[in-house]
């Protein structure tokens, strides 16, 4: 075993997904693996000996007398502080097109009406034994014809049923739970603007998920939750007993990952099964003893749930760790995930957001299960250096002490007034996004365009870029990427001293690209022609970019007018020049703007900026979300 370095930057200014929180399912009290009180206790109690899970996910009987089973694991769970909702897996069989609750079948849409009013009866049943559910899902795995309760829904008919009847289901709904988080049915449901005002949130399984995240969702305002995944397909195939080095970081990667994709709460399948949070009795595990993976879980729900995600880049050559970030909920605190299912020891340096004096780590390893230790340190530091353990699992809490003054790029200092930023995070891969083209040999590419050209890739968001935007150029046609060339999306700039933040990434080389500042016209104003140090070979959600070069083209504006923003790739003697842009951040340097007079806004009607919810600059308020910013500092959202 080796001792590696690994260093985690953690920005606390960019900010991603809010965390409710970590859980599972608690099945029918006629399976072998149902959950008494003391399992409950067990699972959701908050003490040292306890994982305090915070999310129960109850199963919805399309028999009301079978309703009562689920009481009293309701009411502890919900003793607990726990969120609780509730899925069905068949209406009734006289309901569906079948006539049977197995073998799928779909709900006859003369029962509609008669589907909401059953979940809204079984919330109220809930209610009457005193316990208050949470919210219910409309149908597990719609896209799933199984040999067990089932029923089948396209995402339009789910869209019908919300826009029509989901205002009879009075609490929150979840939907459409999908059994591989299939986008084309959310998606439905999201752009059906009545249906998407019933739905709460979006909900989906992760049996083949393909690791991206939901932009639409979080536009629309929705979290998303993983709400069922069953990891046990190494015992069911192999029969073997539960390796720690192979289970335990595939069930923490899935965690992990989840959350990098910037969804809102992770739910197990069973609590408690030889593959769930509290063993069996098989494939090595003691009946009703916490497993590896409930300690896992606890690190998570303990320490993550009610924080914000928040950006980070972790630097680890191996490209064996694998992390996360979070801000607290009352902001003082700074909680880091490190997993290392690799045999070497990490010595690894987190850079904080603030300076600190104290913290703490909880680790579960092999002969370790959610130990806990207090860090201290004699003197303030925002470098805190932290031992990450062979074959572990690593929950870092740091405490501010005091504001770090020297924090890198901050673009929010009095005399800088930033203009647009883009990291491509609320459009996801393979697009081009709004406001954005590309030309390569086919032409002009716009937002609508899904192609393998021309379009934003997707990485690791352990890196220094999540997405960023690939564009090309051959022998025979130049290739560019640019920003400000459509109508609805003009960037209006006004006279003032000006800075192009941007970083590119060579894509199987390194070629020449030039950054250019022109107006719609094609003139240019300013123009930078910068190499990329690095090259990366590999897209997914599962590459890193560890490194990339950061470049800044300073330019001044003398007139207000409409610019672009394009970067231009150099002509290729042979075969393809391809690169990637990302981290796209335009500030101005002085706080000078004119005015935007907005009477009826505002009771403040000293409007300095519109900016749509990327930051970039609009010239006047569009449908959708607008950002309003005043000379006082203060902002507005504004819907239209």
């Amino acid at each position: 075993m080796a001792n590696k370095k690994a260093s985690i930057n953690i920005d606390g200014r960019v900010q991603y997904q809010h965390v409710t929180g970590f859980g599972g399912f608690s099945p029918s009290p006629t399976w072998s693996y149902w959950l008494g009180e003391t399992e409950m206790n067990k699972l959701f109690g908050k003490a040292d000996n306890q994982l305090g899970l915070n999310v129960l996910r109850l199963y919805i009987a399309n028999n009301k007398s079978a309703w009562s089973a689920g009481v009293a694991n309701a009411k502890n769970a919900k003793k607990n502080g726990a969120f609780i909702f509730a899925s069905p897996w068949s209406p009734p069989a006289s309901w569906k097109t079948n006539n049977s609750d197995s073998n799928g079948g779909e709900l006859l849409e003369s029962r509609y009406e008669d589907w909401a009013k059953f979940l809204n009866s079984y919330y109220e049943y809930m209610k009457e034994q005193g316990v208050e559910i949470d919210a219910v899902s409309i149908q597990n795995e719609p896209d799933w014809n199984a040999e067990y309760q089932s029923c089948i829904w396209t995402g339009e008919k789910l869209a019908k049923f919300l826009r029509n009847y989901g205002s009879l289901i009075k609490c929150k709904i979840i939907a459409p739970e999908a059994i591989h988080f299939t986008k084309d049915i959310h998606e439905a449901i999201l752009n059906d603007e009545e249906a998407c005002k019933q739905l709460d949130i979006v909900g989906g399984h992760f049996y083949g998920w393909d690791g991206s995240s939901y932009p639409l969702a979080a536009q629309k305002g929705k979290e998303v939750w993983m709400t069922e995944f069953l990891i046990n397909e190494r015992q069911q195939n192999n029969g073997q007993n539960i390796n720690w080095k192979d289970d335990g970081f595939l069930f923490a990667r899935s965690i992990n990952d989840a959350m990098l994709a910037n969804m809102s709460a992770w739910v197990h399948y069973s609590l408690k099964r030889y593959y769930g949070c509290l063993g069996d009795g098989n494939y090595g595990t003691t009946n009703n003893a916490i497993t590896k993976r409930g300690y896992i879980l606890s690190q998570y729900a303990k320490y993550v749930s009610g924080s914000t995600r928040i950006r980070h880049s972790l630097d680890d050559a191996t490209g064996s760790l694998s992390s996360s970030a979070y801000l607290s909920q009352t902001g003082d605190s700074t909680i880091v995930m490190v997993l290392n299912p690799s045999g070497d020891t990490f010595t690894t340096t987190l850079s904080l957001p603030f300076n600190t004096l104290k913290g703490s780590m909880i680790v579960t390893s092999e002969t370790l299960n959610a130990q806990k230790s207090d860090v201290a340190f004699d003197a303030e530091t925002y470098q805190p250096e932290v031992s990450v353990a062979p074959y572990s699992v690593n929950t870092f809490i740091f405490t501010k002490n005091s504001a770090r003054t020297d924090i890198p790029d901050n673009i929010e200092d009095e005399n800088v007034v930033s203009i647009m930023t883009d990291g491509y995070d609320l459009y996801g891969a393979s697009c081009i996004p709004a406001g954005w083209r590309a030309k390569f040999e086919d032409g002009i590419r716009k937002a609508g365009t899904y192609s393998l050209g021309p379009r934003i890739m997707g990485f690791s968001a352990e890196g220094l870029m999540q997405f960023a935007f690939y564009f090309r150029t051959g022998n025979s046609s130049d290739g560019y990427v640019s920003y400000g060339e459509e109508n609805n999306y003009r960037l209006q700039l006004e006279p003032g001293k000006y800075t192009l933040h941007y970083s590119t990434i060579g894509w199987k080389g390194t070629p020449k690209v030039t950054a250019n500042i022109q107006t719609t016209t094609g003139t240019n104003i300013a123009s930078a022609v910068s190499t990329p140090e690095y090259f990366i070979s590999a897209n997914g959600s599962s590459a890193r970019i560890t490194q990339a070069s950061d470049f800044a083209l300073d330019f001044e504006i003398t007139a207000t007018d409409n610019y672009v923003l394009r970067w231009d790739i150099a002509k290729s003697s042979g075969g393809l020049n391809e690169a990637l842009v990302g981290n796209v951040k335009l500030v101005r340097h002085d706080a000078g703007a004119t005015l935007i007079q907005l009477p009826g806004l505002s009771s403040k009607n000293d409007v300095i900026g519109i900016y749509d919810i990327q930051g970039r600059s609009l010239p006047q308020i569009q449908n959708g979300i607008n950002i309003i910013k005043y000379t006082d500092g203060t902002t507005t959202k504004v819907m239209k």
